[in-house]
């Protein structure tokens, strides 16, 4: 039957409706790949507004003394929502389109194995209680002033770059082998990070003025390189 094809559901198909049936399925393939950067892009956009300034200040004339629940509110909801989405995408797609093989997949050990180190230090180098949002509801049950002088920590990973949590996700999404769902997902986080810096280092300054202008001069944002101490 030269010249017709037969399709899955024992239809006869030309050569004709072939480049149909092929924009079909390619379509469906765009339109997975659009769903999962708009909904990557969502995640981001709602996270640097609920952090914000703006709305951080409305929550509290809001909320009042229980503003002091916010900070574990807003991570419990961000931590669900990524779970969420991690789970519907990484479900979208089974083939692997970047694979480490022998030798590479020592780097690739070596690489998730120093990314993870890195995130653990500087988890760990913050007030993890004040990270996490425990902190300000132990001081509400006390009674006490919930909001705490603020300081620069200047200090181990701090004085390499600015941002080693960033630069550690970073590392460790590409270390990863992915399919091409999971490319875009990285492709989309990763401009969140480095957009999300940006809009940080403005909330960074605000809050610390000229501290945090000086450390911003001697200490770089993502990329660590030489540079005189502080």
């Amino acid at each position: 039957m030269s010249g017709w094809l037969r399709r899955w559901d024992g239809s006869i198909l030309n050569r004709n409706n072939v480049f149909v049936l092929s924009s079909e399925i390619c379509g469906g393939q765009e339109l997975k790949y659009l769903i999962v950067a708009l909904m990557w892009s969502m995640f981001g956009i709602i996270h640097s507004f609920l952090i914000s300034f703006r709305f951080s200040n409305w929550a509290n004339r809001i909320m009042g003394r229980y503003f002091s629940f916010y900070r574990l509110l807003y991570n419990l909801f961000s931590l669900t929502v990524f779970v969420i989405i991690l789970s519907f995408t990484r479900n979208l797609d089974s083939k692997l389109a970047i694979q480490f093989s022998f030798p590479w997949r020592i780097i690739q050990s070596l690489f998730l194995l120093a990314s993870s180190v890195v995130l653990i230090w500087a988890f760990l180098s913050y007030d993890s209680l004040e990270f996490i949002g425990v902190r300000q509801i132990i001081d509400h049950s006390k009674k006490n002033d919930v909001t705490h002088p603020k300081t620069i920590t200047k200090k181990g990973l701090f004085g390499i770059v600015r941002h080693p949590m960033y630069l550690a996700t970073i590392f460790f999404m590409w270390s990863l082998d992915s399919t091409r769902v999971d490319v875009l997902t990285h492709i989309v986080l990763t401009l969140y990070i480095l957009v999300g810096i940006i809009l940080e280092e403005r909330k960074l300054v605000k809050q610390f003025g000229s501290e945090y202008i000086e450390y911003q001069k001697v200490v770089p944002a993502l990329i660590p390189f030489p540079k005189k101490k502080i």
